[in-house]
């Protein structure tokens, strides 16, 4: 589901309170009858929004490089069906790598997902209720029912198997979410791309194509370090010596800066 369908779904909700107020004024303003005053306003609060999340990047030190060289491996617009794992120590960016490719790519599929945080949610809530997050997301049906996850494996690939999907597995830490969870290449139609981060690159030894995230060089950990503490590339003079005592310290690691 995209941003802007979330804010059109909030604003119709927000209507039911509103109507009269929000849409008579858009009426009056712009003399346009109720669904074109409803687009207009999505049109416009997903625009910024899109500016809000732009904004953003500049905080994303050397992600491109990163990115670009898992989306080579992906083959994204050729036939097959490609398995890409991302993996390095915890805070390293695998994650932050995976989603800024999952953000450029996701539009040229059938259906997308980008299934956050699965060794947590795994071990909170079991293998069957990520299942059935997952169909829900790229089926958009909510009233789904998985009585094992046996069955749930069962219904991935027969639900997928025919679709051009993209799928993201961020944060799987064991054999039995690969199993049952992340699949293998037969549960998914012709074009699909499954990306999958991982700590462990042994998890990830069935996989096509495997991308080991560096650590950030010194200089690049501490222009990430100065933007969010001073919200420009390169520290003040006065605070240089202990930026790079900071970075030091965090040796390189995207999640401790």
């Amino acid at each position: 589901v995209s941003i802007k369908n979330y804010i059109e779904y909030g604003l119709c909700l927000a209507l039911n309170k509103f109507h009269y107020f929000v849409i008579n004024y858009y009426v009056l303003i712009h003399h346009r009858n109720e669904p074109e005053c409803i687009d207009r306003i999505v049109h416009e609060k997903f625009q910024n929004v899109h500016h809000i999340v732009s904004a953003t990047e500049k905080y994303l030190v050397e992600v491109e490089p990163r990115t670009g060289g898992v989306e080579s491996m992906l083959k994204v617009g050729s036939g097959g069906v490609y398995f890409v794992g991302i993996w390095g120590m915890g805070g390293v960016g695998k994650t932050t790598v995976a989603r800024k490719i999952f953000d450029n790519i996701s539009n040229q599929f059938q259906g997308s997902c980008f299934l956050a945080n699965v060794r947590e949610e795994s071990k909170k809530h079991g293998i069957k209720h990520l299942q059935k997050t997952l169909l829900s997301r790229i089926l958009n049906e909510k009233s789904l029912k998985v009585a094992s996850f046996y069955e749930g494996a069962d219904m991935l690939k027969g639900k997928f198997c025919l679709r051009k999907v993209l799928i993201v597995f961020d944060d799987v830490d064991d054999n039995h979410q690969l199993e049952y969870l992340v699949g293998k290449h037969d549960w998914f139609g012709d074009g699909s791309r499954i990306v999958t981060t991982a700590r462990n690159a042994d998890l990830l030894r069935c996989h096509d194509e495997l991308y080991s995230v560096p650590e950030l060089a010194k200089c690049e950990a501490l222009e990430l370090f100065s933007w969010h503490a001073f919200q420009k590339r390169t520290p003040d003079k006065e605070f240089l010596k202990l930026s790079k005592s900071v970075v030091d310290y965090a040796k390189g690691l995207p999640l401790a800066l």
